[in-house]
């Protein structure tokens, strides 16, 4: 044999060395899959099912991370249905909208992990956090926060809502009457510094730096954080993770669990709403000069018995722009989610609150438009209480959800007692995104008129 020839016939054996472990590694990969779909058969044979791609399963669908909140709401128009299972990965995790299954989710002792695909994200940034923290941990430490949020400890705060509220007011009148500007930063400025105020104590002065880089720290943060979850489904978690993630991690690690984001949330989301319902705005602002003639006011907690109709206003805004848009559990031990479903342990179960507050189902053909008569008492009474649920539902829902209606409702009071709010974005035109809580993919502008009355 010449030696060319033997060149050749080595090369032909390594080729055929790479093919056959190319071959056993496409055997074995579909073998894991195939036992993998075999073990949730149970699961996926039961309800409609979105397998995807092997290995990464829906995760490439989910990307980039502005479609999320829409692509999962997709499927329960394509099949129809109020819960699908879809493979994130190699597991399969359940999403519902159907309020016996999430009464069920949200009640039960069997459910009071959180969901490993949504939080492991937010664990790495802020570890061993109340929000993240598994049942055992939770127990312990929620007990021992649930002491801050008594109702003595609340009413104590109102006079730092007021002046929050009047140092808003001070801001605000500075952009009056020239054109629109952005004011969301503002807002969650605001609402940081009362949030600091009632946690630690700490007066954030006029002007402080640090405050502003909490604030530009906070946004890095929750930007990464989501990123990581998306990523992490195709095992690329580490993408998210640079160094400007770190050093926010780094100088937000003592501010994170008093987080103030969701209430600056709710506080803009309820100025876009007026600005772009002029009727609804004219409507509150009546309700509140009935009671507040003069532009100087205090609000105290009796007031807010006073205002039903700011309350409709922001259950509607808090349905179609829930702060936080999507929750999860993970069963602890195998459990029954419905007469048919058994679920293993760790199955993870998710509610995307934002697809559940717009469904058709639940609230009718118009369910995407904003309506404050959806919270009229007799309306409320009608309808199933598990279709709406703005700070989640159950024992692990959100701990400082009486904080956030206070300090949001007076702060809306004040600000509509004293400003006209307007803006040239359109409704249709609103695009959202799952930050951890709820953003705008593009932020309305708002003009500002002090009112003379």
């Amino acid at each position: 044999m010449s030696p060319s020839t033997e060149k050749l016939d080595n090369c032909y054996c390594v080729q055929l060395r790479y093919l056959f472990l190319i071959l056993c590694l496409i055997l074995t990969s579909y073998f894991y899959i195939y036992i993998k779909r075999k073990q949730f058969k149970n699961i996926t044979t039961k309800i409609p099912t979105v397998v995807g791609l092997p290995f990464i399963g829906i995760a490439y669908k989910l990307i980039p991370i502005k479609r999320f909140l829409y692509r999962i709401s997709s499927y329960f128009e394509e099949f129809n249905t109020s819960t699908y299972c879809a493979w994130l990965g190699t597991y399969p995790v359940i999403v519902t909208i159907d309020p016996d299954i999430i009464k069920t989710v949200t009640s039960s002792p069997e459910f009071l992990n959180k969901a490993e695909v949504l939080y492991n994200p937010i664990d790495k940034a802020i570890p061993k956090g109340i929000i993240t923290s598994e049942v055992h941990t939770w127990k312990h430490n929620r007990k021992l926060i649930n002491t801050y949020f008594n109702n003595k400890l609340l009413m104590s705060l109102i006079p730092l809502f007021n002046r929050g509220a009047n140092t808003s007011v001070k801001r605000l009148s500075k952009l009056s009457n020239g054109g629109e500007h952005k004011l969301f930063d503002l807002i969650k400025r605001g609402t940081l510094e009362i949030a600091i105020e009632a946690t630690m104590g700490i007066d954030m002065s006029e002007g402080a730096c640090e405050n502003y880089e909490l604030i530009d720290s906070f946004t890095v943060l929750m930007e990464r954080i989501a990123k990581d979850a998306a990523c992490s489904t195709l095992g690329l978690g580490f993408l998210a993770r640079t160094p400007g993630y770190y050093k926010a991690r780094r100088f937000l690690r003592n501010y994170m669990n008093k987080s103030f984001e969701t209430v600056a949330t709710a506080i803009y989301s309820g100025l876009v709403m007026l600005s772009m319902h002029s009727d609804v705005q004219e409507k509150l602002f009546q309700e509140i000069h009935s009671i507040w003639p003069e532009k100087d006011i205090h609000v105290t907690y009796e007031h807010l018995k006073d205002v039903p109709y700011l309350d409709m206003v922001m259950s509607e805004t808090l349905r179609l722009m829930p702060s936080i848009p999507i929750v999860g559990r993970q069963a602890i031990h195998q459990t029954k989610l419905t007469s048919e479903l058994i679920l293993p342990p760790k199955i993870q179960v998710i509610v995307p609150i934002f697809s559940l507050h717009r469904a058709e189902t639940w609230w009718g053909p118009k369910a995407h438009l904003f309506n404050p008569e959806n919270f009229l008492p007799e309306t409320i009474a009608k309808r199933n209480p598990y279709v709406y649920m703005p700070f989640s539902k159950g024992a692990r829902n959100c701990i400082g959800w009486r904080y956030a209606e206070i300090v949001v409702r007076i702060l809306l009071i004040v600000l509509v007692r004293n400003f006209k709010f307007t803006t040239s974005f359109k409704y249709q035109d609103l695009h959202f995104v799952d930050h951890v809580s709820l953003w705008y993919d593009v932020e309305p502008n708002l003009s500002i008129e002090l009112r003379k009355i």
